[in-house]
């Protein structure tokens, strides 16, 4: 029995007033066991939690939770929100005065700062005075989570009187995203004509990166505003760049959603697409804005993220939320439809602005961590307190986001339905019931990448590539993603290296940052070059190259597939879980044999000894005794392999092509906005 996925049911169909994190808590700690302080964090979560059910609610109980600021980022949080909820109640004599007399303070814990001013901000309720603005910003100017959300509170409430304060902070050597807020102030304040543009271009942010101040400016002087006249959809993407696919934590979702919204916006029934990221670091001649197809515009808005934090939009959920509204009216997008997809607090803050816009809200949901919350046996895993209240978080806000969407999205099959199903068991209500659309994510056809690629000689990038001597000569497992534990590379080399395995085929990894990379990226470099220095006979049969575009994968694919002979050619995920896979479907559409994680999505068109393998890719061990036991029912005998591939295409031409997914979403949204679109 799956104890999670029980108290789950056990939850759904009870008739209670309590959350179900509340439930989880409760029910964890009979099990699980933290310290002192661990322990009280946790009964201060459950007791805010708790006042979102409480029947009579007054403004003592809200007041009771500033002693709890400041302990941990995701209690602040959830204090937040029920004070949020709760403006109403919230008065000048209890919770003006409460504010005023903690931020009085010489010094107080930056988190509880931040959840205050925030607080303040969303209430509306402008109750700091001069003395402790001025207070706060001898304290925490250098402190940038707190200095950005006080210019956040200044742009709010107008508060004015510090021109000559801002032109000196922007000499300062503040992140550009911050730097960008401080204009906008100027601007909101004292209006663009009154802005000394000679000192904003000379920022030095700007002489690095002229195309943003360019775009930036534009943007400004409403030059580069979209026109929109019919059907409107935003869709988010918190986690990708489309120009830095397998970099940092760019998947394929970026190039799922670059193609997607491609290909959406070729319909005469949408005006326009927006794909919506966060850029925290601007590379040279990175813009603003770039349209990828006439109507498919992506956007990278400047918000400030401190992205040491573990839960980088977890205390910015409600500022991100302020600040992709104010830079949507700025250039005069007004989104019919906003899709988000992850459970994280990104993703809520999008929702949040949906509600607040009265806009249609739908996400794509899949039960992450749901599906990680038990052993093998059934019990509940132990986790670290910093894993659990990230995990809770996230189950929490999974449920949230299921309340308030007009729609949901499901990828993959009728089978997938049924796990969500299980993990949510709230989607068989009656008011859920007919909520949930199962649509699959895809790829672009093969004669549309050939189209645009055989007109032109090898790309740059791939001739600057030094591939070792011969190695192609050998038969190839290859591998793409980003670098991270989640994918596990690091496994897949030692599963490779120290088994038969790497006696036959040669392995090719693809993917990762390697001129900028990120704490992650750095740690599995490390990991191959710490392996090969202890297996040196094994260098020159293993090859890792960068992030490359997702163009270029699929030349280097069709390179790997002219020399399959005696051995399929192989594409080996060796994820712990794989949601979905776009880059296991890229492989497929190039005929690779495909091996894939057990666990996750990929088993809802993954069928095993059919058309590729699933495989247990817990550890190294299991990646390796599986897969050699494929390679040895599979060797010399070609046309065993070669059906198993062929049925692998087969399954993307008819399932995946993003011509035929296109048709489904856009079927889907337009059911949304019937009524609206018929208006167009």
């Amino acid at each position: 029995m799956n104890k999670f996925t029980q108290l789950r049911e056990d939850y759904f169909n009870e008739d209670t007033l309590r959350s179900f994190p509340s439930l989880f808590l409760e029910k964890y700690k009979e099990e699980h066991r933290f310290d002192e302080k661990e322990e009280r964090i946790l009964d201060d979560i459950k007791d805010s939690l708790a006042l979102d059910t409480k029947k009579e609610l007054v403004e003592n109980d809200l007041l009771g939770l500033f002693s709890y600021l400041g302990q941990d980022d995701y209690l602040d949080r959830f204090i937040v929100n029920s004070l949020t909820k709760n403006c109403r109640m919230l008065t000048e004599e209890g919770f003006d005065r409460k504010v005023r007399y903690y931020l009085s303070q010489k010094k107080l814990n930056e988190s509880m700062v931040f959840a205050l001013i925030d607080s303040c901000i969303e209430c509306n309720r402008n109750v700091l005075n001069k003395e402790i603005i001025m207070n706060l910003l001898t304290n925490y100017s250098k402190q940038l989570d707190v200095f950005s959300i006080l210019i956040d509170y200044f742009y709010h409430f107008k508060v004015d009187g510090y021109e000559a304060a801002i032109y000196d902070w922007l000499k300062e050597d503040y992140p550009i995203n911050i730097s960008i807020q401080l204009i906008d102030l100027l601007i909101e304040l004292y209006s663009l004509g009154n802005l000394d543009h000679n000192a904003v271009a000379a920022l030095i942010p700007f002489q690095k990166n002229k195309k943003l101040f360019s775009d930036y400016k534009a943007i400004l002087n409403k030059e580069k505003v979209a026109k929109t006249t019919g059907l409107t959809i935003l869709q988010s993407m918190f986690y990708g760049d489309f120009e830095n696919s397998g970099k940092g934590n760019n998947g394929g979702i970026a190039i799922f959603l670059k193609t997607l919204g491609n290909e959406l916006s070729k319909s005469d029934k949408v005006s326009l697409v927006v794909t919506l990221t966060i850029t925290n670091e601007w590379s040279t001649n990175q813009s603003i804005m770039n349209y990828y197809s006439g109507n498919h515009l992506f956007i990278r808005v400047p918000i400030y993220i401190d992205t040491t934090d573990k839960d980088p939009f977890l205390k910015k959920e409600r500022f991100i939320k302020r600040a992709v509204d104010r830079f949507l009216k700025k250039v005069g997008i007004e989104p019919d439809i906003f899709h988000v997809r992850y459970l994280d607090n990104a993703s809520k803050a999008i929702a949040l602005l949906s509600k607040e816009r009265e806009k249609k809200f739908v996400f794509t949901l899949t039960p992450d961590p749901h599906r990680n919350m038990t052993n093998k046996d059934g019990t509940l895993k132990a986790y670290s307190f910093n894993e659990y209240v990230q995990k809770v978080n996230k189950i929490m806000i999974g449920d949230e986001l299921i309340s308030e969407s007009d729609q949901i999205v499901g990828i993959g099959n009728d089978k997938v339905k049924k796990e969500l199903e299980l993990y949510f068991p709230q989607l068989v209500k009656e008011d859920k019931k007919e909520t949930i659309w199962m649509i699959s994510e895809g790829i672009q056809a093969d004669s549309d990448f050939e189209n645009k690629t055989e007109k032109g000689n090898q790309p740059n990038e791939l001739r600057q590539i030094k591939f070792k001597k011969g190695f192609f000569d050998r038969p190839i497992i290859l591998n793409v993603g980003r670098l991270e534990q989640q994918k596990a590379q690091d496994e897949l080399v030692k599963a490779w290296g120290n088994s038969s395995i790497s006696e036959v085929y040669n392995l090719l990894v693809i993917g990762g940052d390697l001129e900028n990379p990120s704490k992650d990226e750095k740690k599995m470099v490390y990991s191959f070059e710490e392996y090969f220095s202890e297996h040196s006979q094994l260098k020159d049969q293993f090859h890792h190259i960068g992030a490359l575009s997702n163009e270029n994968i699929r030349l280097i694919e069709k390179k790997i597939m002219e020399h399959q002979k005696q051995y399929p050619q192989i594409y080996l995920c060796s994820s712990k879980k794989e949601e979905f896979g776009i880059a296991i479907l890229e492989a497929l559409s190039q005929k690779f044999l495909v091996i894939g994680p057990e666990r996750g999505g990929v088993k809802s068109y993954i069928e095993n000894g059919v058309n590729g393998f699933l495989i247990d890719t817990t550890n190294w061990h299991s990646i390796s005794e599986e897969t050699k036991t494929i390679i040895e029912e599979l060797k010399n005998n070609p046309v065993a392999f070669e059906e198993i591939q062929l049925a692998g295409e087969k399954t993307v031409k008819e399932r995946f092509s993003m011509e035929k997914i296109a048709k489904e979403f856009l079927s889907f949204y337009l059911s949304l906005k019937r009524s609206k679109v018929n208006e167009y």
